[in-house]
């Protein structure tokens, strides 16, 4: 399984790259923005998950906080941090915990499968994710890095 993960991961980053005359390396959809936009505010950010009131594993993933509290920090995660994952290790997908809580690659410990209280993120979501952790986990001018 995690080849097949991989090899879809490299030709996506190919794919990105020959996207035409956009920015190099992001590809379309891949920005930090769209991500807080369509991802976050729609399937993380709810009364009981990862809202600046509640902080589901202290973590806030509202506009403005989070980016701030994903890249280069380390999760309260015990197995997770003993691991030597950070939330988001940029141009690291396989040390970034925030892609295991996505696409199922946890270990013991670690906790479930994301998002618990809403329909799993689509495949498509998950590598867009995964695209811009690769491309370095740079913010862009719309986000609160």
């Amino acid at each position: 399984m995690q080849g097949l993960r991989t090899t879809g991961l490299v030709l996506a980053l190919i794919l990105a790259s020959c996207a035409g005359d956009g920015p190099g390396g992001t590809g379309p959809g891949s920005e930090y923005a769209t991500i807080q936009a369509e991802i976050f505010n729609t399937s993380c950010i709810s009364a009981s998950c990862h809202s600046s009131g509640t902080r589901a594993g202290n973590l806030s993933l509202e506009e403005g906080e989070s980016y701030a509290e994903l890249v280069g920090v380390d999760p309260t995660n015990p197995a997770a941090a003993a691991r030597g994952l950070l939330r988001v290790t940029p141009n690291e997908v396989a040390t970034s915990f925030l892609a295991a809580k996505l696409d199922g690659m946890l270990k013991t410990g670690e906790g479930a499968l994301m998002p618990i209280r809403a329909p799993p993120l689509s495949p498509d979501e998950i590598m867009m994710i995964e695209i811009w952790i690769e491309n370095g986990a740079e913010p862009d001018a719309a986000s609160d890095g």
